[in-house]
């Protein structure tokens, strides 16, 4: 398969992974107060707002031009707490910055937004690209979550809803089922708080352990995408971390583990 066709199938995969519907689940409100800055006003940003304000958070979405007309569609949607601004603008307000763009605009929005010390910075990317065999790959050494982290290193860098699709965010009911959303990072108290976040949106989370284990999950990004790429949507899949609390209950030795 020539380049052209690659791109192709890169696109139409990535058209059906980013799907958004129009519904979402309701969930119990935190009536937090706080102030969440949306980076980027694509299909991940347009599923995770309006799942933020459901829960009681203040969305400040950030974009390039707040005025386009798809940028004020999706404030309308959001609610009558929701408003757009820059990205600059729009983190200065902002309590937790949740990461919305493609992983190769990263950088500059990062470098480019100010200060983010002090801050929860949700890291939805993944630093992956197009192999010359129609797959993808890492795109980096370690992880874009690291990088990420060492550009904001003030900020509290969890990495999170990196390995499911839009339609999923939007809705978990459409998963047909439960679904893990796995995170990491440095920041215990940080981390704990998006945990509750997550499982107060209709999700379980896994603590998977330090901000290094990133490259992981992008590598499980790697796998989500496989049978979208090859055409084989009906083996397409979200991630289900089933918990085993009957084999290492609370009186299970360590040696016992070790040595299974």
């Amino acid at each position: 398969m020539g380049p052209n066709g690659r791109i192709f199938r890169w696109i139409s995969a990535v058209a059906l992974l980013f799907i958004l519907t129009a519904g979402s689940t309701p969930v119990t409100s935190l009536l937090t107060g706080e102030t969440v800055a949306v980076i980027g006003t694509g299909r991940v940003g347009g599923a995770l707002g309006p799942r933020f304000a459901k829960l009681g958070y203040v969305v400040v979405y950030g974009s390039r031009d707040p005025t386009q007309a798809k940028v004020k569609e999706l404030v309308a949607r959001t609610g009558e707490h929701a408003s757009a601004a820059s990205q600059r603008d729009a983190v200065k307000k902002a309590d937790i910055v949740v990461l919305a763009v493609p992983w190769t605009a990263a950088e500059g929005v990062i470098k480019g937004v100010g200060d983010l010390d002090g801050k929860i910075i949700i890291d939805v990317t993944n630093a992956i690209r197009m192999s010359d065999d129609g797959h993808m790959e890492r795109a980096v050494e370690t992880s874009g979550a690291e990088l990420i982290q060492s550009w904001a290193p003030g900020a509290a860098l969890v990495k999170a809803f990196n390995v499911m699709s839009y339609l999923v965010m939007a809705d978990p009911s459409t998963a047909g089922g439960p679904v893990t959303v796995p995170v990491v990072g440095d920041d215990r108290e940080a981390k704990q708080k998006v945990r509750e976040i997550i499982e107060a949106m209709g999700f379980e989370s896994e603590d998977l352990g330090p901000l290094r284990n990133a490259q992981y999950l992008e590598g499980m990004a790697v796998l989500y995408m496989v049978p979208l790429l090859e055409g084989r949507m009906a083996d397409s899949f979200e991630y289900y971390l089933r918990k085993n609390p009957e084999r290492y209950g609370p009186s299970t030795s360590t040696e016992v583990r070790a040595a299974e």
